[in-house]
């Protein structure tokens, strides 16, 4: 089975849903600071030619009283109903989809701009699924 026509040609326009940052205190002196980044993505059909998807990366920092970092982006995908009610697994499809990497990397770029001036200093995570 073709899988070239799933996905309209379109313009990706991800938005910003929810950004949480808080600072909570500073790292001691010879602090060893991990910081683990993990993501969820919901995958929703809306109609029968877009299908939604919401992805939350939240940083996991550890010691935990450091810092909060988490962004929520969401984009819209056009797709040809048919062809995507053909696929075996749609879900799986869209996750690893050129829009969904696309929007990985506007969610990854703006962590690292919001943890710019921080006392961890840039964070930069990868611009793939963290599961």
């Amino acid at each position: 089975m073709s899988t070239e026509n799933v996905i309209k040609p379109h313009l990706v326009k991800p938005m910003l849903e929810k950004v949480v940052y808080e600072k909570l205190t500073l790292p001691q002196g010879n602090a060893m600071i991990n910081i683990k980044p993990e993501d969820s993505i919901d995958i929703r059909k809306m109609t029968e030619e877009v299908v939604k998807v919401t992805l939350t990366r939240n940083l996991l920092i550890s010691p935990a009283d450091l810092m909060k970092l988490s962004v929520t982006m969401s984009i819209d995908i056009p797709v040809d109903g048919i062809e995507f009610s053909k696929l075996p697994e749609p879900k799986d499809y869209i996750k690893n989809s050129a829009p969904v990497r696309i929007l990985l990397g506007y969610v990854s770029s703006l962590i690292t701009t919001l943890s710019m001036n921080t006392i961890l200093g840039p964070i930069v995570t990868p611009p793939n699924m963290q599961e």
